[in-house]
């Protein structure tokens, strides 16, 4: 069954998202559709202009999308969906390190600490994911339900790769997302008192900490600033603190574990008065 018009033009942005112009996609998705097939073909099934679709062809066989099969009329086949995936993946992943080496470079050895706002709620949600998918040792956030589920294939992942995930949480959350310590209240009736709001650290190193609305204009904040970080962190041990007292929970080795970057605020109180 074709697709609904609707589903090609998403198709349409998606490839256009990756650097294809409109034209590149269209030819491609009309081949995919009805291959082989000649430029004339492909001009009256794609909407491409006749002037214009023997350039797109040329282009998209240049770049390996298509690829001519007979002469005496030129038909073209194109790249096989799945083949054009592990095409574009091995070409996004190979400019992606080639700039990140390349930016570093430019950046050299001193970093300086940053931090920015991040506007609307799909946005928080895709800094919380960089945060978790680069994670090396550790991921400890408070968060709702909500935005537990939504982050349930990053947070997956992570443990897979060794990472220590600890999730604080007002609502129940499913335990195979990490070490959960929650107060199970029901993610309904405490909106009618609370905004929803999100705070995740990764490494000790880097903090999401702000809004987790589901509206557009939700604000957050990404930081690497340790002053600011140190609080994210803070806040975590008192919730996580409180939990335990309240419920009878020994929480002592995820505590200790997140004060490790704090300062020893008992022992330095116990050296005074001794």
């Amino acid at each position: 069954m074709a697709r609904a018009p609707e589903a090609e033009d998403q198709l349409v942005e998606n490839m256009k998202s990756l650097g294809f112009t409109a034209t590149d996609a269209k030819a491609y998705l009309a081949l995919v559709k009805n291959s082989p097939a000649t430029g004339y073909e492909l001009a009256t099934r794609s909407g491409v202009p006749r002037s214009a679709i023997y350039g797109v062809l040329k282009r998209l066989e240049a770049l390996g999308l298509v690829n001519p099969i007979q002469d005496k009329p030129v038909r073209y086949v194109p790249l096989a969906p799945e083949r054009l995936h592990h095409l574009l993946s091995t070409r996004f992943r190979r400019s992606l390190d080639e700039l990140k080496g390349g930016l570093e470079h430019l950046a050299g050895q001193r970093k300086q600490a940053v931090t920015w706002t991040v506007h609307g709620y799909s946005a928080m949600l895709e800094q919380a994911e960089g945060l978790i998918v680069n994670a090396k040792s550790s991921v400890y956030a408070s968060m709702w339900g909500r935005e537990a589920q939504r982050l349930a294939s990053q947070l997956l992942d992570a443990q897979q790769r060794g990472v220590k995930v600890v999730l604080f949480s007002f609502n129940a959350l499913d335990p195979e997302l990490g070490q959960v310590l929650s107060y199970e209240i029901d993610e309904s009736e405490l909106e009618s008192y609370w905004q929803h709001k999100v705070i995740l650290v990764a490494d000790q190193q880097r903090a999401l900490v702000g809004g987790a609305e589901d509206i557009d204009n939700n604000r957050a904040v990404v930081t690497d600033e340790p002053a600011l970080v140190e609080m994210a962190v803070s806040n975590l041990v008192l919730d996580i603190t409180l939990l335990g007292q309240r419920k009878e929970l020994d929480v002592s080795e995820v505590v200790t574990h997140l004060t490790k970057m704090l300062a020893p605020v008992e022992e330095l109180a116990h050296m005074l008065e001794s």
